[in-house]
């Protein structure tokens, strides 16, 4: 029998009261690069680095503040420091987010991971509206469906130190399997592994797994038939050879006409249920840096879900 390994319960207290601590470090390399001092292009005077206007998004949303609040909150911080350097105000960071570029990993974790890379994938959804369903309904111009309520954020993460490798914002009518691309194009290292429930269980996504030469931790759907009996996927049958197999095994061990117990023998061997701990990462953003959008624009709400992944990062690696 497989003994779980046994958590370390003083490490991990200690962990969860750093992550309420109040910490403030600003370096002198960090107040140098205050300013921008990048190319000047047509258009308004950039006063402050990208760097600046980062570290303002992230406090903003790890502490769930409004812009204005936000800018208050720096400031103050600032002054008790004594650091004299001036604060981009609140208006000056809502339009800078929109073309800002996030980078999402973390040197510290980096240096940890030093096993073979086994990336788990999944979605989560996350609502345009802070407010109660009635606030809503009183203030909006028109009725709009429900799926216009909310977007979906696909991520992917490492197993071994539950980091955000890289993620994906869309709409909430977008499926899963057509986000693994995106996802898997941020990831230079190799990969060992990728771990997806059955939303991923597409030839396009098979195929692009075998050519990162990973295994396929993908369960097959319920009503899978073996590639040779799909005159549709014969031509494509050597991305679906470890997908055929998980269907041989199954059918051979199913009991009485009751495949339940066969899948999940099956996913014990193959070490599918890693994937349980992309659902932790998704927990951790909810109950960290709330479920919820609060920008108006697009693409606002696209560099705010990165910079919630940013902040599950930092709160990892800490």
């Amino acid at each position: 029998m497989k003994h779980r390994k046994e958590r370390n319960w003083s490490q991990y207290n200690q962990k969860l009261k750093k992550i309420a601590r109040i910490d403030f470090f600003i370096s002198e390399e960090a107040i140098k690069n205050w300013r921008y001092n990048g190319e000047r292009k047509a258009g308004g005077v950039i006063k402050y680095s990208d760097h600046v206007i980062e570290m303002c998004l992230i406090i903003r949303e790890f502490y769930k503040l409004a812009y204005r609040q936000t800018q208050g909150f720096i400031e103050s911080v600032l002054q008790y420091m004594s650091i004299d350097v001036p604060m981009p105000d609140y208006s000056t960071m809502s339009r800078r987010c929109t073309k800002l570029k996030v980078h999402l990993r973390n040197k510290l974790l980096e240096s940890r991971n030093k096993s073979e890379l086994v990336v788990a994938v999944d979605s989560t959804g996350l609502s345009l509206y802070s407010g109660r369903e009635w606030n809503r309904i009183k203030h909006s111009k028109e009725r709009k469906p429900s799926f216009e309520k909310w977007r979906k954020l696909h991520i992917a993460i490492d197993t071994s130190t539950g980091e955000i490798l890289s993620s994906s914002y869309g709409k909430s009518t977008a499926t899963d399997g057509p986000e693994l691309p995106n996802l898997l194009e941020g990831i230079d290292e190799p990969i060992s592994a990728i771990c997806g429930d059955m939303a991923y269980d597409t030839v396009n996504c098979r195929e692009i797994i075998k050519q990162k030469n990973a295994r396929q931790l993908i369960p097959p759907m319920r009503n899978a038939r073996l590639s040779r009996k799909n005159r549709n996927m014969r031509k494509r049958s050597d991305a679906l050879k470890e997908r055929d197999e998980a269907i041989r095994y199954i059918k051979h061990n199913t009991i009485n006409g009751n495949r339940s117990p066969a899948r999940a023998s099956w996913k014990k061997n193959v070490g599918y249920h890693v994937r349980s701990l992309v659902e932790t990462t998704m927990l951790q953003i909810k109950q960290h840096v709330r479920d919820n959008l609060t920008n108006k624009k697009e693409q606002n709400r696209l560099v705010q879900s990165q910079i919630k992944c940013k902040v599950i990062n930092l709160i990892i690696a800490a």
